[in-house]
């Protein structure tokens, strides 16, 4: 193993801020600025805190859970410790990739965890220093969400299984008391601080009218023919080759939906194999590019795709629309207080790891 010096990196909001009723134990009555924290933090969602202990997880080939992957102060962080955070992200990668790029991209994620997890011990360590109390019914609330983002149908099952990994309800309690307490922390000491103003506010939207014009988007009717597998059993090519002398006789509306319903693989054939509107940018670049100059009503195909041979009929478009500033200027707001407190919050970190000793270990 190798120890590598810790790295500044651009920690992203670790999550939305919580919804804990918290009173400071210093204080019999907050101040001003604390009770403005207290009703902005009561505002909150808290389902939005970070809940995602969400299965017992599968540490990657040829690692061990116990294997440290860092150290804060002293205090190790696991390959558990990480596992835990993004088992459900996992889960999604393994969807979209596959060999060398699905295991880049988990390397990718779990170093990314990493330096969160290392970010929220040094902002714990400091609510160490100063207390606050955090309700038993609020850490309660928080293990309920645990429950629910693992799948388990009820509390016993998921503490059964995290205890089949080493890891006890005192530690969960824990755990939830720490996303709490760093939570709030991050408030008070960011985010509390961030201001927009409204002339920022509008000179963003006039700047940056990209970021606020809802897509072109286009409705379509598809006819699939699956290279294997599919309706048209060993051939497929034949049956491609039918279909477009058919739709060269007639690509009206009527028989393309017959055609769909005969002969289509698609999953939604047997509703006439129309899609719901999807932003041009976002289709298959197969499709992008066969569809380039056509209008509502015509038929483009055969377009190869890997898995199968596609007709495409247009059933509709929606062109390009710039969002009205007075319907866009809550996103607006929101996008550069997140922006902001993204700033706030990695200054905050590269501040208080100042006097912490903190090592990776990769290799």
């Amino acid at each position: 193993m190798r120890a590598v010096t810790i790295r500044t990196f651009l920690p992203g909001m670790i999550c939305a801020l919580c919804a804990a009723l918290f009173v400071p134990s210093s204080a019999a009555e907050p101040d001003t600025d604390e009770r403005d924290v207290l009703s902005a933090v009561r505002s909150r969602d808290k389902n939005a805190i970070r809940s995602d202990v969400v299965y017992v997880p599968v540490p990657p080939a040829g690692s061990r859970v116990d294997s440290v992957l860092a150290t804060v102060n002293g205090e190790p962080i696991t390959m558990l410790d990480v596992i835990l955070e993004t088992g459900s992200r996992e889960k999604e990668l393994a969807g979209i990739y596959s060999g060398d790029r699905l295991r880049d991209e988990t390397l990718k994620l779990h170093v990314e965890t990493v330096d969160q997890i290392v970010f929220r011990k040094l902002v714990y360590e400091k609510y160490k220093m100063q207390p606050f109390d955090i309700s038993r019914q609020e850490i309660e609330n928080l293990l309920d969400e645990f429950v629910r983002t693992s799948g388990a149908d009820s509390r016993a099952t998921f503490e059964k299984n995290m205890l089949t990994i080493g890891i006890t309800p005192e530690q969960l309690r824990e755990q939830a008391r720490e996303r709490i307490a760093v939570e709030v922390l991050l408030m008070h000491d960011c985010d509390h601080h961030v201001y927009v103003t409204p002339k920022e506010v509008y000179e963003d939207y006039k700047a940056h009218p990209e970021k606020w014009t809802v897509p072109e988007k286009i409705s379509l009717q598809l006819l699939q023919i699956n290279v294997t597998a599919g309706s048209a059993g060993g051939d497929p090519k034949a049956a491609v080759e039918a279909i477009r002398k058919e739709l060269d006789k007639d690509s009206s509306q009527k028989n393309f939906t017959r055609l769909v319903l005969e002969k289509s693989d698609g999953a939604t054939a047997s509703e006439g194999g129309t899609t719901e509107d999807i932003a041009m940018d976002k289709l298959r670049p197969e499709f992008i590019e066969a569809l380039k100059g056509k209008k509502i009503g015509d038929v483009v195909g055969p377009v190869e795709a890997p898995e199968a041979y596609f007709f495409i009929r247009i059933v509709a478009t929606k062109p390009a629309k710039l969002i009205p500033f007075s319907q866009a200027n809550r996103d607006v707001r929101d996008a550069l207080f997140k922006e902001k407190a993204e700033k706030k919050r990695k200054e905050y970190f590269e501040e208080i790891r100042r006097n912490a000793v903190v090592h990776y270990f990769f290799g």
